[in-house]
């Protein structure tokens, strides 16, 4: 986990932005699995992957389903 995270910090603020309602008892579950994600998220920030290599898609365009919709 990065050393400049607090994933209680960010528990709160996104709980509030999101209008969350975090019991006590579900506090160490969801603590446990922010610093799980932030711990990958260091691991893939931290992949030495060279620019030119980077190959994005062009843009999600969905389309119904056949017979559905128009």
């Amino acid at each position: 986990m990065p050393a400049d995270f607090d994933p209680e910090a960010c528990l709160d603020a996104n709980a509030a932005l999101l209008g969350l309602t975090i019991t006590p008892s579900q506090r160490p579950g969801v603590l446990q699995f922010l610093k799980l994600a932030a711990d990958m998220a260091a691991l893939v920030e931290a992949a030495p992957v060279p620019a030119d290599t980077l190959d994005l898609d062009g843009t999600f365009e969905p389309v119904a389903p056949k017979g559905e919709g128009a």
